[in-house]
């Protein structure tokens, strides 16, 4: 195994390279957000007001991911690409200023309807808690809304970022993010509550966007207040739609998740968040790292009309990400216990807490190779302009994981939950193999009959 890692090396050392920044960026951004859990776990167990804090979470990333997140940068990156082959410096920066500006205005619109109805939402997205939790929920929730308008501004700026192969910047944001989390509960957890928590998390994504700005200095853009509807724009448009639909996907698997985990039981939610966080460590490292380096070579190939080098790019990333995700995961079933009792055990947070979320862990540990793939077979699609069919499978597989993973979790509690989106993983796997084949042979043959007017350099 360590032979085939040398050799994949040698061969594609721009890739690794480019992998090697994110990957370093994610590992730091995730050891971060491990002594972040710590830190919430000992101030405050797994108690109510956690459970409330985690919970209030689900409506704004709900709204930034329908809104902004992935659907920006796959609709982005093929689009400015584009745009910077052929030059067009004034077209690009005003395509910039329209995204940035009708990002800000959808976020702002409906973070507002969100912040009316905050009380209403707490009945229906956690039905378990008690009237003083869902008041809690409701206030937190609500302050929270002040994220996804300044991650929608940063996003923007992090496509560009990924345009331009530009990983550094992309991948300390994070970090940065985590710091303001860590610092708000440091220096004010014990007089202020989970309140401090939410003063990080706001601190937190202003240091998010602060650094991607920093970033794109180098990049000639002047804002205006301005969205121009030009052919750009809409192309970009028709991209994003399906990719909205969804988008949300995952925000909606977790709002489901929390609907059922707030009847199980105080700190149900707290074990879920804190075991789904660690399976997302190595998925984040490698799966989403490794998808985002390819992410802008499938572009450019999609561009130039290779097929060869598309899916020559594909396995290759396909074979990296099994070689070095499925040693971790079988590492992190084995050490569940020991990995959760050592990095979150102790203060408030009980042998309890620690049995039901290492047990959870262990169920999530069998999505992190398959998980870790999809990002990169979605994104294939995405380079080839096909936004709608990832979007379907990730609706089918948003039935199954919710589906299966109500009824294991009657039976199992919240591991059962982890066990639904596992089945619900391999399942949108396998239809991201087989139609990503019918795919490919469309696409390429598509550009091929029209020739090689269809693209610029």
């Amino acid at each position: 195994m360590i032979k085939k890692l040398i050799s994949l090396y040698f061969s594609r050392k721009a890739f690794f390279r480019g992998s090697a920044i994110l990957a370093f960026t994610a590992l730091l951004s995730n050891l971060l957000g491990l002594l972040r859990d710590r830190l919430l776990a000992h101030s405050f167990g797994a108690s109510r007001a956690l459970d409330a804090y985690n919970a209030a979470f689900v409506v704004p990333n709900l709204l930034l991911n329908i809104f902004v997140a992935g659907a920006l940068a796959a609709a982005f990156v093929p689009i400015f690409t584009e745009l910077a082959n052929k030059n067009e410096k004034e077209k690009l920066s005003e395509f910039v200023n329209s995204v940035l500006n009708s990002s800000l205005l959808i976020i702002l619109i409906t973070g507002l309807i969100v912040f009316a109805f905050a009380p209403q939402l707490s009945k229906f997205i956690v039905p378990g808690f008690d009237a003083a939790s869902k008041a809690l929920f409701a206030k937190l929730m609500r302050l929270l809304l002040l994220s996804p308008l300044i991650f929608a501004a940063s996003n923007t700026f992090g496509s560009i970022l990924i345009s331009e192969e530009k990983f550094f910047w992309y991948g300390i944001s994070p970090v940065l993010y985590n710091i303001g989390i860590i610092g708000g509960t440091l220096l004010g957890a014990q007089q202020y509550g989970i309140y401090a928590v939410i003063t990080g998390v706001i601190a937190g994504t202003l240091l998010h966007l602060i650094s991607r700005i920093v970033g794109t200095v180098n990049y000639l853009f002047r804002y205006k207040p301005k969205i121009k509807i030009d052919e750009y724009f809409k192309k970009y448009l028709r991209l994003m739609l399906p990719k909205m639909a969804g988008q949300p996907i995952e925000q909606i698997m977790f709002l489901g998740f929390t609907v059922i985990a707030s009847t199980i039981g105080t700190g149900a939610i707290v074990a879920l968040n804190f075991a789904n966080n660690f399976q997302t460590v190595p998925v984040a490292i490698i799966g989403i790292t490794f998808a985002l380096t390819a992410f802008p070579v499938l572009s450019k190939t999609a561009a130039q009309n290779s097929k060869k080098e598309f899916i020559a790019e594909t396995i290759f990333t396909i074979k990296a990400i099994i070689l070095t995700t499925v040693p971790i995961a079988v590492f992190m079933y084995l050490f569940r216990q020991p990995i959760i009792a050592i990095l979150l055990g102790g203060g408030m947070f009980d042998k309890t807490a620690i049995e039901l979320t290492a047990a959870t862990l262990g169920v999530f540990t069998l999505s992190i190779t398959t998980e870790s793939i999809n990002h990169l077979l979605a994104r294939a699609f995405y380079a080839l302009k096909n936004s709608a069919t990832p979007t379907l499978i990730a609706l089918g597989g948003l039935i199954i994981i919710l589906a299966s993973g109500y009824l294991l979790a009657g039976k199992f509690g919240v591991p059962g939950l982890a066990g639904g989106f596992f089945l619900g993983s391999v399942f949108k796997i396998v239809l991201h193999l087989a139609l990503l084949k019918k795919q490919t042979l469309h696409s390429f043959t598509e550009q091929e009959i029209i020739g090689p007017a269809t693209t610029e350099h």
